[in-house]
């Protein structure tokens, strides 16, 4: 009697602090991605790369919400001693595939900021500092797939038991996610830095550049939610591999949503703009001189890139109709 007093009870369930905060901001998430998908349609009448790899990482991310709850139905988030062989073997088996998934719609959330970021500039530096945040961003996550996949042999012993199974030793997993994720800040602090020279050249308001500059940096947030996935790096491998496995994974789901919803909402711009205007917080103005265009060499009308999502409306100008910037709006 003693012993079953101190068997937790079915409300330790931890399901919880992961699907209701994954799911809320995932739903936000998605009707942000769809909003930029129709604002872009509407406005140019077709996608570029950056929406192409924002639309995978939402596939992926519903998927990824998908499987978890699929786990948390066969009993993630609850005391290991509560499942059966079958059903820790099938939990197991749902939680490594949530692990890939996640790594991959985690690199396409950093490669579609930066390809949108491609369109806004033209010098060598800019240029070359993106492409190698997205060769570096490719190599770490193509790395975390070797280690997803080569950690323990056979692979199937990541959810179930095998014979003369052979693992990696754990420190080094850890040591080497502490050095990624202060890689990722500060390729994260560039992502969002790197607008404030571009938004120095508009001919507009205060406040619309501190909006501007607000849509801009709310990649800062994925920032924050990766400082605090950091706490978690210690206790890898440790507890009860059900209920252990929540608080971080939750976390990483956070740091790549928030990511999908930062960088859409900087491309609804415009959307925002008329709320607030609507609101009186933004006054109308005129627009006396196009966006991006004062501290920028830009190409002539005939080197222009077809693909760049701008509409060219004169030598070096960057406008798009009603005198609206795309390279925010859409």
């Amino acid at each position: 009697m003693a012993d079953a007093v101190n068997v937790p009870g079915y409300s330790s369930n931890k399901a919880g602090l992961y699907l209701i905060p994954v799911c809320t901001l995932g739903t936000v998430a998605l009707a942000l991605v769809v909003a930029r998908i129709y604002t872009r349609l509407r406005r140019t009448g077709k996608l570029y790369l950056d929406d192409w790899l924002i639309v995978a990482a939402q596939v992926l991310s519903v998927t990824d919400t998908a499987i978890a709850i699929a786990a948390a139905t066969h009993g993630w988030g609850k005391p290991s001693y509560m499942f059966t062989p079958e059903a820790l073997k099938e939990t197991l088996r749902l939680q490594f595939a949530l692990q890939v998934v996640w790594i991959i719609g985690l690199c396409l959330v950093r490669v579609s900021v930066a390809c949108s970021l491609l369109r806004f500039g033209t010098g060598r530096f800019w240029r070359i500092s993106l492409y190698l945040i997205i060769g570096l961003q490719v190599l770490i996550s193509s790395s975390y797939i070797v280690i997803q996949f080569g950690q323990c042999t056979p692979i199937s012993a990541n959810w179930e038991t095998v014979p003369d199974v052979k693992c990696w030793n754990t420190t080094p997993i850890v040591n080497y996610g502490w050095a990624i994720a202060a890689v990722y800040i500060v390729m994260d602090l560039t992502l969002s830095l790197m607008p404030v020279r571009l938004i120095r050249t508009l001919h507009r308001s205060t406040t619309e550049k501190v909006l501007i500059c607000v849509l801009m940096s709310l990649g800062l947030l994925a920032t924050a939610v990766a400082c605090v996935k950091m706490t978690t790096f210690n206790d890898f491998g440790k507890g009860d591999v059900m209920q252990a496995t929540i608080k971080p994974s939750m976390l990483a789901r956070l740091e790549e949503i928030v990511g999908i919803i930062a960088c859409s909402l900087a491309c609804l711009k415009s959307t925002v703009d008329k709320v607030l205007k609507k609101l009186g917080i933004l006054k109308e103005h005129d627009l006396t001189t196009p966006s991006f265009v004062n501290a920028m060499s830009l190409p002539s009308i005939g080197d222009q890139r077809e693909d760049s999502g701008y509409g060219v409306s004169g030598k070096g100008s960057v406008v798009v109709e009603h005198g609206e910037t795309e390279g925010y709006d859409a």
